[in-house]
């Protein structure tokens, strides 16, 4: 349970390291729930957490799971659905989780290799065995990030894995977010990067820089995603980027869900979810300006955002708080 002192509540929450979109989240939620007052609210103090790891999609469900933090963000929600069942890249359940809020970041993932491989598909790797050195994720002492797990998972399913490419003599990097692994590949360090976080300039920079083929799933491969896991599809569009000329299948990775355990006080749910309702606008307001492409939250975010899409069931705190706006 939540802890408390003679004021209050004294909440903890698992954002991500300083500078990570996450932390200007909860730094907005912390200054709204015990900002200057003349007299005591709810909460009394707020302690904003780094995941152990810096693995937060991975490690921030755990955290909450064990009750080390009440709160968490992870990404995308279905994660906090595997966390709850204990599979993808959780070893055993991290116990009931419900959601709060789901801040609306558009992302998918980009499935890109050098184009003098002469690479056109998936299905041609495992055939023709290229020299890959290939950018992935992260992976930690507990195991894989959420991206990490999801990429071999999905390269599973047309035959080959992480080990697979070393065995052909190439290598896989597991540097951490795309903001890390694009430059490697941009330096030609490496000729393939399976990646989410589109968002952001490096991606147009990269495809001007470096010619590379974009890839595409094909539907029975996010049919196995969606309904083994929760996963939805995505599309990459044409001309997203440099060289892709046409309208690309590929796996959705979108969506940061503030969520809480289940036995979190109803009373603390639903004023979390009205801070966020709140300060949406504070949230958004520095991808107000940016092209739609570089923004890494959908702008204006709506009641509805954060109402809806949460994959697992919203806390009835919170559920209350969105019914009483009329966005359920």
């Amino acid at each position: 349970m939540v802890q408390r002192d003679e004021w209050g509540y004294v909440l903890k929450i698992a954002s991500h390291t300083p500078f990570h979109p996450w932390s200007r989240i909860t730094a907005v939620l912390a200054q709204a729930l015990d900002g200057n007052r003349e007299k005591p609210g709810v909460v009394t103090s707020v302690g904003v957490y780094t995941p152990k790891f810096g693995l937060g999609s991975l490690e921030n469900p755990k955290m909450v799971g064990r009750g080390e933090v009440d709160v968490g963000i992870t990404n995308p929600p279905v994660t906090a659905k595997m966390a709850m069942e204990g599979i993808g890249p959780f070893r055993e359940s991290v116990g009931s989780l419900r959601a709060i809020a789901r801040f609306p970041e558009p992302d998918y993932i980009f499935w890109l290799v050098d184009k003098d491989l002469g690479i056109g598909s998936m299905e041609e790797i495992p055939i023709r065995k290229p020299k890959l050195t290939l950018v992935s994720g992260r992976v930690g002492p507990t195991g894989p990030d959420t991206l990490t797990w999801t990429v071999e998972e999905i390269i599973k399913q047309y035959g080959f894995s992480y080990k697979d490419i070393e065995t052909w003599g190439g290598k896989v990097l597991f540097p951490g977010q795309s903001t890390i692994g694009v430059p490697i590949v941009r330096k030609r360090e490496a000729n393939a990067i399976f990646q989410e976080g589109v968002h952001h300039i490096m991606w147009e920079e990269l495809a001007e820089a470096y010619p590379m083929t974009c890839l595409q799933l094909k539907p029975e491969v996010v049919e196995y995603m969606k309904s083994k896991y929760g996963f939805q599809a995505s599309t990459i569009p044409k001309g997203r980027l440099k060289g892709i000329e046409e309208d690309l299948l590929t796996l959705e990775f979108a969506g940061w869900l503030l969520f809480c355990r289940e036995d979190f006080p109803s009373e603390l749910s639903y004023l979390l979810a009205k801070v966020c309702a709140e300060t949406r606008d504070r949230v958004a307001a520095p991808y107000n300006d940016l092209p739609p492409r570089q923004r890494s939250l959908e702008v204006p975010i709506t009641l509805e955002h954060l109402s809806t899409r949460c994959v697992i069931p919203l806390h009835p705190g919170a559920e209350r708080y969105y019914r009483e706006v009329g966005c359920l």
